[in-house]
């Protein structure tokens, strides 16, 4: 993993082109379905999948609950809107296509979010997460991470027919607020005291300890209540930000980072399964194009409809046209709920993956 990655990222430096491509590209050599020097990639899922866990973090660290407070309209007004419009969007289409309404929702509802971690990362190279277009983007990919407890919860119910999908929701959202509640009132009223504690011992690996502590720690919550690692690990990001050790453990907490998520790029580009893009290539080619068309449209029209500049409207249309990683998770559920036959899935977990490989060149495109 580490020579590909630095030989990759290395070449593709040296022609100016972003990093997350080379960790794509590097992904699809090694990997099962190209040269198959690592053929097993469930052993590295796991770990690499913490990339994204402390991606959230970092971001969190840049901001502040004040901050974020200032979003919430475009969190909950922007972000709601992109989802529902693209997720009916390429619902619809799945459904025209003759697939069922019930696999057409999930289908739908998966394509509609983007990727966190290969959006976030293009915009942090760029300095731009607190710029305009970066706290757009930020307020939608939060939005999705929300959105996805939820679906975690209505895909099982549809494959049982559908039943108590209301309540289930119900307990899932309510338990969720819960959650969010209690890391956000322990955090602010243990962790500033908790961490002048350790910084006094003047002993920096307990202080990255704590740090790991946190984030994992505030990750295992979420993730126990039906939410996502990430969102928990973004929550501990807001909470140190408000302390005086924010930039301490931001730099202790950036290696981390970078090699997580360096793996995490490199196992999406080992999902590349060349045999299927060879024998289903104008398909795949179909909903790849589909996916990029849909969304960008979509997103670019509830842009101006809340009143963004044509321009950031475009950009944003641009940048978040891709699929993300929780769309893995949730095809995958369909699939053990037996709302989608396996080569169904087989074809959408190679368009998304795909679509995130687009997604430097997209974004370049839309600045």
């Amino acid at each position: 993993f580490l020579v590909a990655a630095v030989a990759t990222v290395t070449l593709f430096k040296r022609i100016n082109v972003s990093p997350v491509i080379g960790y794509l590209v590097a992904g699809a050599f090694i990997g099962p379905y190209g040269a198959g020097i690592i053929a097993d990639t469930a052993s590295v899922r796991g770990l690499a999948e913490l990339g994204v866990v402390f991606l959230m973090f970092a971001i969190g660290l840049e901001l502040t609950l004040k901050r974020l407070a200032t979003m919430r309209s475009q969190l909950f007004g922007l972000g709601t809107a992109q989802f529902v419009a693209s997720g009916v969007a390429l619902g619809g289409a799945a459904y025209a296509y003759g697939l069922d309404a019930r696999a057409a929702i999930i289908i739908g509802a998966a394509l509609a979010l983007s990727s966190t971690a290969i959006v976030l990362q293009l915009l942090g190279e760029k300095g731009e997460i607190v710029a305009r277009a970066g706290r757009v983007a930020l307020a939608i990919l939060l939005f999705q991470d929300l959105a996805v407890v939820p679906l975690i919860v209505l895909v099982p119910q549809l494959g049982a027919a559908g039943g108590g999908i209301i309540a289930a929701l119900g307990i899932a959202l309510v338990k969720a607020v819960l959650v969010l509640a209690v890391i956000m009132v322990v955090g602010r009223v243990v962790l500033r005291p908790l961490f002048r504690v350790i910084a006094a011992r003047r002993t920096p690996e307990l202080l990255v300890g704590l740090s790991l502590l946190v984030i994992l720690g505030a990750g295992f919550a979420t993730e126990k209540a039906g939410l996502s690692l990430a969102l928990g690990a973004f929550l501990a990001g807001l909470l140190v930000a408000e302390t005086e050790f924010r930039h301490q453990v931001e730099a202790d907490m950036a290696p981390f980072r970078g090699i997580l998520l360096s793996l995490f790029f490199m196992t999406v580009g080992m999902s590349v399964d060349f045999t299927l893009l060879a024998s289903a290539g104008p398909l795949i080619g179909f909903v790849v194009a589909g996916i990029l068309v849909l969304k960008a449209l979509t997103i670019t029209g509830v842009g101006l409809m809340f009143r963004l500049p044509l321009g950031l409207a475009l950009r944003q249309g641009f940048l978040l046209a891709e699929s993300g990683e929780f769309a893995f998770i949730l095809f995958a559920m369909a699939g053990t709920a037996g709302l989608i036959d396996p080569n169904t899935g087989r074809i959408l977990v190679l368009a998304v993956t795909l679509t995130m490989m687009l997604t430097p060149l997209l974004a370049v495109l839309g600045r």
